[in-house]
């Protein structure tokens, strides 16, 4: 009878520890083997956490983007994002750089009257037209009693103007070195003609609207 009781205690306790076991360990999802080998004490490492600092450091850097192995600097996404940054910023420089030549360049358009002296006087008309730093247009110049048509092209750069004049009909052309002052002009120019040699002036003009 009492050995009969023993036995009977013998499986109350072992139920006991089974439940608590239990209680504590999760077999669902594990295969056969994982449980064979964990039952002799040998288990499998989840890959979802880290097995050790150095991996936890690892799976950091690469969610966080932070470096540790160099303070202060970081890596993946956030330098990225730095680097849009700076493009950003370049670009915001070079438009405001673009900004200040527009705002700095002298505005030419409108009409001209222009004298060329030289061996003689010539009356010259423009229409000027201008696009950032380009300049062109069209007009007239009386040339000894001769009206010709002219067409110009040239460039501005601050308050320096040089400007080419092309007659049509007696075909010459005129380069126009100018210095701008406000709505005058002045300076020299050098004429070319397929008739005669180069010859040098004096030019002067001023805006009449």
């Amino acid at each position: 009878m009492r050995f009969a009781t023993q036995i009977v205690w013998s499986s109350i306790i072992f139920a006991l520890f089974a439940i608590n076991a239990s209680s504590f360990y999760d077999t669902t999802g594990k295969s056969v083997d994982q449980l064979i080998n964990e039952s002799n004490g040998i288990y499998a490492h989840n890959i979802g956490f880290p097995e050790n600092p150095r991996e936890s450091r690892v799976l950091w850097s690469k969610e966080a983007g932070v470096n540790f192995t160099v303070p202060g600097i970081q890596s993946g996404n956030v330098t990225g994002a730095q680097q849009s940054s700076d493009s950003v910023n370049a670009d915001g420089a070079v438009q405001h750089q673009a900004a200040s030549t527009s705002s700095s360049t002298t505005s030419l358009a409108g009409s001209w009257s222009f004298e060329l002296r030289d061996s003689k006087i010539r009356e010259l008309s423009l229409t000027l037209f201008q696009s950032e730093d380009a300049i062109f247009g069209a007009g007239s110049m009386n040339d000894g009693g001769d009206t010709l048509e002219v067409s110009a092209s040239g460039s501005v750069e601050k308050d320096r103007l040089n400007l080419d004049i092309t007659s049509l009909g007696v075909i010459s052309l005129y380069r126009l070195a100018l210095t701008t002052n406000g709505g005058s002009v002045s300076g020299n120019y050098r004429a070319f003609s397929a008739s005669k040699e180069p010859w040098t002036g004096i030019a002067n003009g001023i805006r009449t609207k």
